[in-house]
């Protein structure tokens, strides 16, 4: 195969006082094609970050918290419960189960007496003690067959109370969500981005950024590995490895941006850190699809952050995959040049960053059958030191 060179340049911009809705997208559909069954490794550059990766080989509580009486517009007829039937862990697993209730039970959406339904099933949901800010998440998980389940791994971070607090502002993240009713499917996956800590509230706008990926063969019944790669001014979604979506910020000053395009006005400098929710809601085709045996079983959530590198131009005399400081964020990095080599060996997905700026100088070469990412990062707030 060819060789393939990638550059991509981000470059930093000033953040901006509240978020303009004309470059927004909302509602987009991807048509991928066939769902992706082989799975692509992450890029280098990206180093495990144990307190936000769980092997589940336990649960651990320090860790996780399982939500318990609650309910969520998301879980129509399902209210999440911590008993046992609904969350644990099986074979270094954790599952969560919808289970039919003999009797009622009454939950309120957000605590509202005025929205108090009874619910039929209870389900499970657990949600991370602490919130995580920027980094390449990914869950590997097995999604139940029946299209009245859905599962989902999201993310969510908030400032102030619920409205009507004014001071209200959050985050959202949503990594992989079934698509709902009535437009229920196993070829549609919903991965979307919602950020309005720039919003003031008194216009109702809301940065809501949503696709739906479409595929044209199932995806449930089997074990998908779904990952984002949340960077400052950018987000990556990931299916089995495969890019599914890009987000892209561009300057709020360049004018209209096309909203069937991958950028949006919409930065993300400032994000509010987000805890990490794997719930399992149930929906209105309950009634026709009954069996709720099969659960969702999560075999690991595993997190990755970069390293900070040098605070200068890291220039080494030649390419190696085992050098331990070809894959950290420097100030610069140069590649090649006079006395010096870079070959970049064949078979490897490869990202070299930098906050900077990025020289491939002379004597650089790509190996076949290799990608190779030259990043600029314009923060340095993702790293851990």
């Amino acid at each position: 195969m060819e060789k393939v060179l990638v550059i991509i340049l981000t470059l930093s911009l000033a953040t901006f006082a509240r978020a303009q809705t004309f470059c927004e997208w909302q509602g987009k559909t991807n048509y991928f094609g066939a769902f992706p069954s082989s799975n692509t490794d992450i890029t280098t550059g990206w180093v495990s970050y144990a307190p936000f990766s769980d092997e589940f080989n336990s649960f651990d509580s320090n860790k996780w918290e399982k939500k318990n009486s609650h309910c969520h517009s998301m879980s129509s007829y399902a209210f999440f419960s911590s008993s046992s039937n609904n969350v644990f862990i099986q074979s270094g697993k954790l599952v969560l189960k919808a289970k039919q209730e003999s009797t009622p039970t009454e939950c309120c959406l957000w605590g509202d007496p005025d929205l108090c339904s009874d619910y039929y099933y209870s389900s499970g949901y657990v949600v991370s003690k602490n919130p995580i800010r920027y980094g390449y998440i990914e869950i590997k998980c097995y999604l139940p067959s029946n299209i009245a389940l859905d599962p989902c791994f999201w993310m969510y971070g908030m400032q102030g109370s619920f409205p009507p607090d004014p001071n209200y502002r959050y985050d959202e993240i949503d990594v992989f969500e079934k698509k709902l009713p009535p437009n229920h499917s196993n070829y549609v996956l919903m991965q979307n981005f919602y950020h309005n800590i720039h919003d003031d509230g008194s216009s109702g706008t809301v940065s809501k950024l949503t696709q739906n990926v479409e595929f044209t063969t199932p995806f449930v019944g089997q074990w998908v590995t779904f990952a984002v790669e949340w960077l400052p001014e950018e987000i990556n979604f990931f299916t089995n490895g495969h890019l599914t979506k890009a987000v892209k910020f561009a300057d709020e000053n360049s004018g209209q941006v096309n909203p069937n395009s991958d950028f949006t006005c919409t930065n993300f400098l400032d994000a509010i850190g987000q805890k990490f929710q794997i719930s399992l809601s149930v929906n209105s085709l309950i009634s026709t699809y009954t069996d709720v045996s099969q659960g969702f079983e999560i075999d690991y959530v595993r997190s990755y952050k970069l390293e900070e590198g040098f605070n200068y131009e890291y220039w080494p005399s030649s390419f190696s995959m085992t050098d331990p400081n070809i894959f950290k964020v420097h100030k610069n990095i140069r590649l090649g040049g006079t006395g010096k080599t870079a070959v970049i060996p064949q078979d490897e997905n490869i990202t070299i960053w930098a906050t900077d700026g990025i020289i491939l100088d002379k004597g650089f070469t790509v190996s076949g059958n290799t990608t190779f990412t030259a990043r600029n990062i314009a923060t340095t707030n993702l790293f851990t030191y």
